[in-house]
């Protein structure tokens, strides 16, 4: 992050919004630009954010973001039915720099996801978006319908493998032990329970 930026972000956070104007306003055009690319680059390949990513995929493929945290992640009206049409985005970032890239595999996270919102989404049936991204560059998207047997059948499959493994107090990993979340786990116990 360059020194400007730093600045900017500083100043942002820590002081009123007429001093971050004077502050933008002293720059000359090529340092806002070199602001701006720097904060799109940070923003883009951020591990811990996909907001502009998903935004990028939701927007390109018809629907209106939505500023919701949980939730779908964009929607539209049906033309014909006048109902409205949600998605739900996963786009994932491949970072060349770092000292073992993954590789884009078409997978998306879902960390935050409980089988209660699973079963909500085979209900509404949202369209699925996977945007590929390497250092925040999009190289593809893909849509499918949520209710696509193949995918389904996986996360169902990958959910239960989980849950199971949840029951057990640590899961083996190689040569380490790993503690279990107990988010996790709790997540799982409530999938587990016949009252759900």
């Amino acid at each position: 992050m360059n020194r400007d930026l730093q600045e900017l972000v500083r100043k942002y956070a820590t002081e009123a919004h007429t001093s971050v104007g004077a502050f933008l306003h002293g720059k000359s055009k090529d340092n806002l630009i070199g602001i701006l690319m720097d904060l799109l680059t940070n923003y883009f390949t951020d591990k811990n954010s996909s907001a502009l990513r998903e935004h990028v995929i939701v927007s390109l493929c018809g629907y209106q973001v939505s500023r919701e945290k949980i939730g779908y992640n964009g929607y539209r009206q049906d033309a014909i039915s006048g109902e409205p049409v949600y998605c739900e985005a996963k786009p994932k970032n491949i970072n060349t720099g770092d000292a073992r890239p993954r590789k884009l595999d078409g997978g998306g996270n879902f960390t935050d996801y409980t089988w209660a919102r699973f079963e909500k989404n085979k209900k509404a049936n949202p369209e699925m978006i996977v945007g590929g991204f390497v250092d925040g560059r999009l190289l593809y998207v893909l849509r499918f319908p949520f209710n696509t047997p193949k995918f389904t059948a996986v996360w169902s499959r990958n959910w239960n493998g989980i849950c199971r493994t949840a029951m057990s107090p640590a899961v083996m990993s190689g040569a380490r032990v790993l503690p279990l979340s107990t988010t996790r786990a709790r997540m799982c116990r409530r999938r587990l329970s016949p009252t759900n």
